[in-house]
């Protein structure tokens, strides 16, 4: 695995920290940007790596498209994750979470798609994080879903609707973005167990949760997986070795 230049957007969140101590592990030196909303984030964000790790403070809330097309051309990024979420907190101008669910989860996601397909020369590589059942609203359940699946659905929809319409909104734009590359990830229910480098990935059950530690290692095995572009990747908790099943989903 050769050295790239890596931007993570939401670097301060659990999966990104998770995601950027794999990038820069033994053997990997990856040189990593790591953008976080807040000063007081980049001294534990730094520690991570204080050779590899640049924290950067730049708010999907209250940056322009043009920041972030300067920041991937001024890093030469190779590849950028988009790892950052409203949280369902206010936001920092005193939106509520509604609102800044729509701004970061939405209008965030568009605002990177833009800012990517500005960048002259050669795009870098989009790895999105999306969630496992992010679908139309009138789309029927998949096929696979059993009875257990089909009712946490339901529930999970009641509980959360505003944060699936946007995510459901920003997912459907990407998918019509041809300007650069792009893998969609969607995860399952999270878990803080230790990973155990397996899950079940491709056709999924809603009701098997996935540890942060194990959705990192997906993230980081698509960091050279070009061919997984265009491609929405379901991961939950599962059986199967991680590395190896990517690449048979990939691969099919």
């Amino acid at each position: 695995m050769s050295s790239r230049s890596i931007v993570i957007i939401g670097g301060n969140g659990k999966i990104a920290q998770r995601l950027t101590k794999l990038l820069v592990s033994s053997g990997h030196q990856h040189r990593i940007t790591s953008i976080i909303r807040s000063s007081s984030q980049a001294d534990s964000i730094k520690a991570l790596s204080p050779e590899l790790v640049t924290p950067l403070v730049l708010s999907l809330e209250t940056s322009q498209s043009a920041d972030y097309t300067k920041v991937f051309e001024e890093t030469t990024a190779d590849v950028v994750y988009f790892i950052a979420g409203g949280s369902g907190k206010p936001g920092e101008n005193g939106e509520s979470a509604v609102e800044r669910t729509r701004k970061v989860d939405y209008e965030g996601s568009i605002m990177i798609y833009d800012a990517l397909e500005a960048v002259s020369g050669k795009k870098p590589r989009l790895i999105m994080i999306s969630a496992l059942d992010i679908r139309a609203p009138d789309a029927p359940f998949p096929d696979h879903y059993d009875e257990a699946d089909r009712a946490l659905s339901a529930r999970i929809k009641v509980a959360h609707p505003v944060y699936y319409e946007w995510k459901y909104k920003a997912d459907i734009e990407l998918v019509g973005r041809s300007g650069f590359k792009w893998t969609l990830v969607r995860p399952g229910g999270l878990t803080k167990e230790p990973g155990a480098g397996t899950a079940a990935i491709g056709r999924t059950h809603l009701t098997s949760r996935i540890s942060r530690d194990d959705v990192a290692q997906v993230l980081f095995y698509l960091l050279d997986r070009e061919d997984a572009s265009g491609l929405a990747i379901d991961v939950a908790g599962g059986p199967s070795d991680i590395k190896s099943r990517l690449d048979e989903v990939i691969k099919k």
